[in-house]
């Protein structure tokens, strides 16, 4: 069908595509994906008017056009009345193929009409869908079908940026929040690291290197830090970096009103960031501004970790005029001013977010260009293959599959070990896990290597502690955790509560989309079949677990659990994870005997020394079954040939700083 030469054009740059429109019609991009644009045409109401939408759907597979079309329909079948009427394939201006259905439903003002249009690429569905009453639609279906066959597609070009100037990723639907001090799980905070920066980061290595802080010297006692910070050390705005903007930043994180989650445990160690996290004071005493580049730090005692804490995001510096910025409506992170190598250009939430390079940036030329996160997708390995991203994520049950060697792809897959542990939290404090036979009871009754067998086949590490492989102070002489039911029968049945008919209903929160995981509904079936105990999952869908697990165990008794290490110390494992009141202690667990052992190590100078104590701090706590270990995290991502230099860190990110892209 003819395009007449008075149609408009609508070209959407973010998600790649182009619709020729009639002149009196009206189209715009629409805020809330997969409904990407709005398309309205002449009339006085919705009563006369034609309108529509343009939808893009991933699919979790390779789907005809005509099943996505089937599919959509079949939410439509409810409507009084609802017939199709005709259904069949066109061939479209730029030589694809599309599938349209026209169809129709009755309301209160009378018949109505509908003609939809799927067009398929690779594992995206385009999908056009215009309504209206039956005799406004008959008026327009020329039009209509005009505009279908212009339909086209073309390479995304966010901000005119074309995918040779940019590394283009897909992790997830984007950040719950940018603020440093606030974030504390990974989906935030492999962002936050793009934009902002601490004094001190690690290396490929796990050695500590100067970031902001050009240097730094210790006092004889370990309890005095003195930082210098370099000279061409800038926010994005060309500001220089100060001494106290460090203040600044460490003392908005410690006040109350940030509410930050995480300043707990990475900033305590400074004498007096207590008091201001009490809201008694709202300074920090032990922080001292000598001159624009020095700071002075004190610690309440000599800690060989407390250096590696500041290379966590709660550390991180920010703009004090920034913050001054935001409000209730529109938070100051939004727009971040930070002194990371990438600076904000663009973010559409739920859409796209595009970052450039910081050219000002003190650790030297940053490789890319842009950075363009795709904040709306589907299956990453299906889009990694399709060329709409650079690196993509592989998950378990794809493993088999991209992994064969006939599969062009397991070539460009890499396998990056983390400093990680995943494992079933238990609350320890309430009935009945304030029973450790209860506890030993449910470890012991769970056969884990089947387990991870069955689900992740040898892509992940069975764990039979909590310091994952590669920490320092790892032990791997730890004695493996048995599968024993018959014992975990007897000790259910000496523990307190007598059995499982004396236990409480048991209510396992974890996270989820729809249904709990393959990992909640084995460990739920071996609990039944070995322990004859009932555990009921409930999800939290909401997308915030980590932010709401507080309140979500006021009333359940299990928990998921993931963490990935900030820093290379058994102390980011053993003490922030089960020291009695930590704040990561999510479960409340409490153990005289374990808190001795790490408090011991925490003052603890001598490396080897303080290794044993937190292996000896391990073996209580695995025999007290504080928690139930399952395995230590390897992530295993496709990374595109052209994509040079790129190297993931110990603590599962990418650094996208040192990428380069070679000519495509």
């Amino acid at each position: 069908m003819a395009i007449p030469a008075s149609f408009g054009t609508y070209t959407d740059e973010i998600f790649g595509f182009t619709l020729r429109y009639p002149e009196t019609w009206e189209v715009q991009p629409t805020l809330n994906t997969p409904q990407v644009a709005f398309l309205q045409g002449p009339g006085d109401s919705q009563e006369t008017q034609p309108l529509g939408i343009v939808s893009l759907v991933y699919n979790a597979e390779i789907t005809p056009a005509d099943a996505i079309a089937d599919t959509l329909l079949s939410s439509f079948v409810s409507r009084e009345g609802f017939r199709t009427l005709e259904e069949q394939a066109a061939q479209l201006h730029s030589g694809a193929i599309g599938f349209r259905v026209k169809y129709q439903w009755r309301d209160s003002a009378g018949t109505r009409q509908g003609m939809l249009q799927v067009v398929n690429q690779h594992s995206q569905s385009f999908v056009i869908l215009v309504e209206g009453p039956q005799e406004v639609l008959a008026t327009h279906t020329q039009d209509i079908l005009a505009s279908f066959s212009s339909f086209s597609t073309q390479e995304p070009t966010p901000l005119g940026i074309a995918r040779k100037d940019a590394l283009t990723l897909y992790f997830d639907s984007g950040p719950v929040s940018l603020d440093p001090a606030f974030a504390q799980e990974s989906t935030s905070i492999q962002y936050i690291v793009q934009i902002f920066s601490g004094l001190v980061s690690f290396d490929t290595d796990l050695n500590l290197k100067p970031e902001l802080a050009k240097e730094w010297a210790v006092s004889g006692d370990g309890t005095v830090y003195t930082f210098t910070l370099r000279d061409d050390a800038k926010f994005h705005n060309g500001r220089k970096v100060t001494a106290a903007d460090v203040k600044y930043s460490w003392e908005r994180a410690a006040s109350p009103g940030t509410e930050s989650p995480t300043v707990a445990t990475y900033l305590d160690d400074i004498v007096g960031a207590k008091a201001v996290m009490s809201g008694t004071v709202t300074e920090i005493s032990g922080i001292e501004v000598v001159g624009e580049a020095t700071l002075r730090v004190t610690i309440d005692a000599p800690k060989a970790y407390f250096l590696s804490k500041l290379a966590h995001p709660v550390a991180f510096i920010v703009d004090r005029e920034n913050v001054a910025e935001g409000n209730i409506f529109i938070p100051w992170w939004v727009t971040p001013n930070g002194s990371g190598p990438f600076k904000m250009r663009s973010w559409d939430p739920g859409q796209v977010m595009v970052l450039e390079a910081n050219s000002d940036f003190y650790g030297g030329t940053v490789g890319v260009k842009h950075l363009v996160f795709r904040l709306y997708g589907g299956v990453p390995s299906l889009m990694y293959e399709a060329g709409e991203i650079d690196l993509a994520t592989v998950f378990s049950d794809e493993l088999g599959d991209i992994g064969n060697a006939t599969n062009p792809l397991s070539a460009e897959l890499v396998e990056s070990p983390q400093l990680s542990i995943y494992y079933v939290g238990l609350v320890a404090n309430r009935p009945p896990f304030d029973d450790p036979l209860v506890r030993q009871a449910f470890l012991l009754s769970i056969d884990r290597k089947k387990l991870l067998q069955d689900i992740f086949g040898d892509s992940q590490t069975l764990a039979q502690g909590f310091m994952p492989e590669g920490l320092p102070g790892f032990n791997e002489e730890i004695p493996a955790i048995p599968f024993d039911p018959a014992k975990a029968r007897e000790l259910l049945a000496q523990s307190s509560y007598g059995g499982p008919q004396g236990l409480p209903q048991i209510i396992y929160i974890t996270t989820g989309a729809s249904q709990p995981s393959s990992i909640v509904t084995a460990l739920v079936q071996m609990w039944r079949t070995n322990l004859g105990v009932t555990v009921e999952p409930v999800l939290d869908n909401s997308g915030f677990y980590f932010y709401n697990l507080p309140f979500l165990l006021s009333v359940a008794h299990i928990y998921d659990y993931g963490w990935l290490a900030d820093y290379p110390d058994p102390h980011n494992f053993l003490d922030v994870l089960f020291h009695t009141g930590a704040t990561n202690n999510a479960g409340n667990y409490s153990s005289a005997e374990v808190d001795a052992v790490l408090d011991e190590a925490r003052l603890e100078q001598d490396e080897d020394e303080r290794h044993r104590l937190y292996r000896e701090a391990e073996a209580l706590l695995v025999q007290d079954a504080a928690a139930i270990p399952l395995y230590f995290g390897r992530d295993y991502v496709l990374v595109k040939p052209y994509v040079q230099g790129l190297v993931f860190t110990p603590f599962g990110m990418p650094d996208l700083k040192v990428v380069s892209l070679k000519d495509r």
